[in-house]
């Protein structure tokens, strides 16, 4: 039930900690550390808890790299927020309902291959089908072929993490 917000502030916290240190206010700045150390955090027990469910086994029949939405996202949306040092009340304010709204189309939409942190922290983002006709978003740090068949547990309904101790090639 948390799976979507946890991981949307997992998906911002590389722009909080560029706000840290960017911003010139204490207040902005140890705020701005706390939601990033939050962020790392919870992607960092998100897959801990990813880790201990039931893992289901699939024959991949399609493997499409989900990254470049990443990078779109990078430019379109982050470096926005990157270019004032000392915001104002209504630069902030703008700032807070800009993340609420971006928040709202997060939780409800399938957009976990817009997560810079996962690419951070060496995983990359791929869009998968399998022979059972499951289409998701596969976390993986190990690229598999089509045909390949994996071992992954579901993150969420259409976000599967692999498991590639356990995969079978």
């Amino acid at each position: 039930m948390l799976g979507k917000p946890l991981l949307f502030l997992s998906a911002y916290a590389p722009l909080f900690a560029l706000l840290a240190i960017r911003f010139e206010s204490s207040v902005l700045f140890v705020s701005c550390t706390a939601l990033a150390v939050v962020g790392v955090g919870a992607l960092v027990l998100l897959l801990r808890l990813d880790a201990r469910a039931e893992s289901g086994v699939h024959t991949l029949t399609k493997v499409n790299d989900a990254g470049a939405e990443a990078g779109a996202y990078l430019s379109a949306y982050l470096l926005p927020f990157l270019t004032v040092s000392s915001p104002s009340v209504r630069d902030a304010v703008a700032y807070l309902l800009f993340l609420v709204v971006t928040a709202a189309i997060y939780v409800r939409s399938s957009v976990v291959q817009i997560n810079p942190l996962l690419y951070l922290l060496g995983y990359r983002v791929l869009e998968v089908a399998d022979s059972k006709g499951l289409r998701a978003y596969l976390v993986t740090r190990q690229r598999p072929e089509v045909g390949d068949t994996i071992t992954a547990t579901r993150l969420r309904g259409d976000v599967l993490v692999d498991r590639p101790g356990r995969r079978t090639i």
